[in-house]
């Protein structure tokens, strides 16, 4: 076979694969959705933390993923194409993730100090601040960020969509073109909106670093979810014929890279607030490291850093699926814990927590989500060929996959 014969054959993704995690991931989402009701009318205020720490996660894959989909359009790469469509059935999960905003928007008063008037009346901080920290302001913001990446998302996709049936230079051209500054609103978005939804949760406390890190939470997360994907499609035809270890080597070297610059990004952000050792900065850390939270802290350096890096250090591990979708997973499941680390102990309305505490729909409401989610992503990926059909790339794809 030849890459232009490899090109006009079918594509389609494995439908029936595709439907059966589709189908347990909607049963786990929907059990998991009624206790998630209950604990609206049981615990309103601990539910409304897991359900943003629920969002937060179902956030990092979706714009993970448009900001993957960007930097390929821009870069190229065997390993992208392999992953584009993936990254497209993420990203087509946009209008979702808006839809789960409403009930962060309309329980932001369980959510956040600062929309409590009376908290502001007696705080200098707070009252400095309210310029920006408003709930007109607040939600102005969040419909505009929402709206750049609903209209991102839509073009990248449907533009790709056309590519399946035009050959014209003129397609991949216009993805290319709304790549680039994509990119640059991307992070700029990204950056207010985890100031806006979670680190004004302490509206006391600030770091220009705080964006950072969540563009490198999305980024890792989103290659990770990667890994395990790839790997379980390579079984089924279009895949098995352009799937290689090499391929797989150069998603694992990138997921080693996005664990040393998020493990940077942390490292930057104590370090910068240590050495100034301003009570209003340091008391979001003192919050973090007493009262056996300081057991959260010790996992995300341990297993959020220290033993993926060393192990991805491997070169062989990264070339062995066997071993390199347990630390794809374990990264994975690091990203609620981080998510959790950074939502519960902040001095939110309602119940505090000095101790360590973790209630049942911190559990249940981001598995309510993340459920949903990957339901309606298996259900895109399975819509499209899994391989853009006249990607100019795609024949070297081939090729590459068949030299030996």
């Amino acid at each position: 076979m030849t890459a232009a014969e490899f090109s006009k054959q079918d594509l389609a993704p494995p439908v029936a694969l595709l439907q059966r995690w589709r189908g347990r991931a909607l049963v786990a989402g929907i059990a998991s959705g009624i206790l998630t009701i209950l604990g609206a009318f049981v615990s309103p205020d601990e539910l409304l933390r897991g359900y943003l720490i629920g969002f937060m996660v179902c956030l990092s894959f979706t714009l993970g993923s448009m900001a993957w989909l960007m930097i390929g359009h821009m870069t190229g790469g065997n390993w992208w194409m392999l992953g584009r469509r993936v990254f497209e059935a993420a990203t087509k999960t946009l209008p979702l993730v808006t839809a789960m905003f409403i009930p962060i928007l309309l329980g932001m008063h369980r959510l956040y100090l600062w929309t409590h008037p009376d908290e502001v009346a007696g705080d200098k901080v707070l009252m400095a601040k309210a310029f920006y920290l408003n709930t007109p302001g607040w939600i102005v913001r969040a419909v505009i960020y929402f709206t750049l990446w609903n209209v991102l998302g839509y073009l990248l996709t449907r533009w790709s969509a056309e590519q399946d049936v035009d050959d014209s230079p003129r397609v991949w051209r216009r993805l290319k073109a709304v790549a680039a500054p994509g990119l640059v609103l991307y992070a700029l978005s990204v950056n207010f909106a985890a100031t806006d939804w979670v680190m004004s949760l302490d509206p006391h406390w600030y770091s220009t670093m705080y964006g950072f890190l969540f563009i490198a939470q999305h980024l890792l997360a989103t290659m990770a979810l990667l890994i395990c994907l790839l790997v379980l499609l390579a079984q089924f035809p279009p895949m098995d014929e352009v799937f290689r270890l090499d391929r797989l080597h150069d998603c694992g070297k990138l997921m080693l890279t996005l664990t040393m610059v998020w493990a940077y990004f942390s490292f930057s952000q104590w370090l910068i607030i240590w050495m100034a050792n301003l009570p209003e900065e340091i008391s979001w850390y003192l919050a973090r490291i007493n009262g056996g939270w300081q057991i959260v802290a010790f996992m995300l350096v341990i297993l959020q850093f220290s033993l993926p890096f060393l192990l991805l250090l491997s070169r062989d591990l990264k070339r062995d699926a066997r071993k390199l979708v347990p630390v794809a997973l374990l990264v994975l499941f690091m990203r609620f814990v981080d998510a959790y680390w950074l939502v519960v102990p902040n001095p939110m309305p309602g119940p505090r927590h000095e101790h360590i505490y973790l209630h049942w729909t911190y559990i249940v409401a981001p598995i309510a989500l993340v459920g949903l989610w990957f339901a309606f992503f298996a259900w895109n990926l399975a819509r499209q060929p899994l391989l853009v059909r006249n990607e100019p790339q795609l024949p070297r794809l081939w090729e590459s996959s068949h030299a030996h």
